[in-house]
């Protein structure tokens, strides 16, 4: 399988960016009037910023600046992500940062200037529900704020920040190459897209085998320079917590998220500890079922039963993606229905593609989406997924002020992996056999328990040891981080899988190493979204209230609105609920087995 240019692809297969700007000159003449409004803001409210009412409409005329910053942030950056050869999409991506960087430097007085205020103006603001978010955060800031001078400068680092990040994906789309291999006569090429998206679960033993193989040994060729981008990344994120007064590390970047470190570590241990066994029987089941005496980490991702894993079209999808969310309603599947005939979504899966999918938000405009369509049922799930967290941007946009519209990155994964239970849902009612359920429950975990509940929370598990050695005032190379991820997988699964130096480098296969501690916010939104579902099975006003927690976006903690579907996360009843869900579909996927033996 061949992956071909961008240009071979349909139109309906790509998405349309003249929602945002028709072309790069009119998104170049809308940095023009954007700066524009920034240098008059900064000369209005520079060092007049005294008063309640002056606050107040500053912040009006800064939401103004903010949403059209949204849009050209959001234009800049996801064409390059659809090829990374294309040196018009470069251009356009630094024009973008350019102009980011320098429109943030400039308005870096506001952030100081609210988090120097008299509580009493913050008080007074945040009466106001239009800016509940901003200077909740505000207060929160307080304590770790620098110099005026100082804080300008970090500004103006942005993109020095930034780059081990942008390193690292230009590394994955144009460096990584994995060799070619052969089975039965026949030649396969492989690439990030086509090994996650295709090969991983291949039904035939030997091509998902060689294909793991030519994927390792192409990860492996840059490992030490992904080793030195990342311990730049982390050593920053240690540099700037200790700049700011915070006790560790995981304090600074957990601040953000307006979580505390017992609930960071109450994820990933209890998973680890409790959900650990139940990830290892379902896979040694799928192993029995296949055939299998024992599974290898080029194993893991194998189907329960590849001979009901269907080709399945973009069309198909569409159909699938609208009557899985039929549970919540006309008012959800009105606004998500647009996605195909405004083409929100970019399907194509050509050649120097960023791997894996996205949902970008540019205020008020409409959602898009990146993913690389292979026709496989994955597919659906990520699909759904992106469109779960498209749904969320439409109905906090429509509901909060832009200040208030963006969820804690602790809970952002709900909403997609909500829509992922909804398919799965769909699908085995649906179906009408022992057969085809379990092929619907196994979906529920490989498709998205496995991916969101395992895979990113031993991210989360490895990051946390090596943040530890930062932490501790050591460093580390490639030969260290392949050691600890490789602890972590065998710790988690036990003798269901067969650990090796190849499944050691699965480090180097996120971008979300380079995003601070997100990797356990998926394992984190997914128990917040089990407990969503369960609630629109069991409570009348579950769907209402899944309206709710998705239009209040940001305008509530974490702790806050997770309680508008009755999920009390300071307590880990959540999370045990969510692990017994998990148990019972293991144990009815098995019964199910044991159905289709004695037909």
């Amino acid at each position: 399988m061949e992956l071909k240019q961008r240009s071979e692809f349909p139109e309906r297969e790509l998405w349309d960016l003249t929602a945002l700007y028709k072309d790069r000159q009119d998104f170049l003449l809308a940095i023009e009037k954007a700066w524009q409004d920034v240098q008059i803001f900064q000369r209005n409210y520079q060092n007049h910023l005294n008063d309640v009412e002056r606050f107040t409409q500053a912040l009006l005329e800064l939401e103004q600046i903010e949403i059209q910053m949204s849009h050209i942030e959001t234009y800049a950056f996801m064409p390059q992500t659809s090829d990374f050869s294309n040196e018009e999409f470069a251009q356009i991506a630094k024009a973008g940062d350019d102009f980011s960087t320098k429109a943030r430097v400039a308005l870096s007085f506001m952030d100081t200037a609210l988090a120097q205020a008299d509580d009493e103006i913050l008080d007074q603001l945040a009466a106001n529900s239009h800016f509940t978010a901003i200077i909740r955060q505000a207060k929160q800031a307080k304590a770790h704020l620098l110099a005026p001078e100082v804080e300008k400068t970090l500004t103006n680092l942005r993109e020095v920040f930034n780059g081990p990040y942008d390193i690292y994906t230009k590394m994955r789309a144009g460096d990584f190459h994995m060799a070619d291999f052969e089975v039965n006569g026949q030649t396969y090429q492989n690439s990030f897209v086509l090994y996650e998206n295709f090969y991983q679960n291949h039904e035939n033993a030997e091509i998902r085998e060689k294909a793991f193989r030519s994927f390792s040994a192409g990860l492996r060729q840059h490992q030490n320079a992904a080793a030195a981008a990342y311990l730049a990344k982390v050593s920053s994120e240690k540099l700037m917590a200790d700049m700011r007064g915070y006790d560790t590390v995981f304090d600074y970047l957990l601040a953000e998220q307006e979580v505390d470190r017992p609930m960071f570590d109450r994820q990933i241990d209890l998973i680890m500890k409790e959900f650990g066994p139940v990830a290892q029987k379902f896979v040694k089941h799928v192993a029995q079922v296949n055939g299998l005496t024992q599974m290898t980490f080029a194993d893991w991702k194998l189907d329960i039963d590849n001979d009901l894993n269907p080709e399945v079209s973009i069309d198909d999808a569409y159909d699938l993606v609208m009557q899985s969310v039929q549970p919540l309603g006309q008012e959800y599947t009105t606004e998500i229905a647009r996605y195909q005939q405004e083409r929100w979504v970019d399907f194509a899966a050509n050649a120097n593609k960023d791997s894996g999918g996205y949902a970008a938000d540019p205020y008020k405009v409409h959602p898009y989406v990146l993913m690389s369509w292979t026709g496989r049922m994955s597919d659906v799930y990520t699909l759904i997924h992106e469109i779960g967290h498209s749904g969320q941007f439409i109905f906090s946009d429509q509901e909060q002020s832009f200040f208030n519209t963006h969820m804690s990155t602790y809970y952002v994964e709900a909403p997609s992996t909500f829509n992922e239970l909804l398919l799965s849902d769909y699908l085995e009612r649906q179906f009408d056999n022992p057969r085809q359920k379990r092929f619907a429950l196994a979906h529920r975990l490989t498709d998205t328990y496995f991916h969101n509940f395992i895979t990113h929370l031993l991210e989360a598990a490895f990051q946390r040891k090596v943040y530890q050695l930062i932490e501790d005032g050591q460093t580390f190379g490639a030969k260290q981080l392949n050691q600890i991820m490789k602890g972590v997988l065998e710790e988690f699964w036990g003798d269901a899988l067969i650990i090796d130096d190849d499944a050691a480098l699965t480090w180097m296969r996120q971008a979300h190493y380079y995003m601070g501690l997100y990797s356990y916010t998926y394992s984190a939104g997914l128990v917040i979204a089990t407990a969503g579902y369960l609630n629109l099975k069991n409570n009348p006003k579950g769907a209402k209230e899944w309206l709710d927690f998705l239009k209040s976006g940001g305008s509530r903690t974490p702790l806050e609105t997770a309680m508008l579907i009755g999920a009390d996360i300071a307590t880990e009843k959540p999370l045990r609920d969510t692990i017994q869900f998990l148990s019972d579909t293991v144990d009815q996927i098995i019964h199910y087995s044991e159905e289709i033996a004695h037909d």
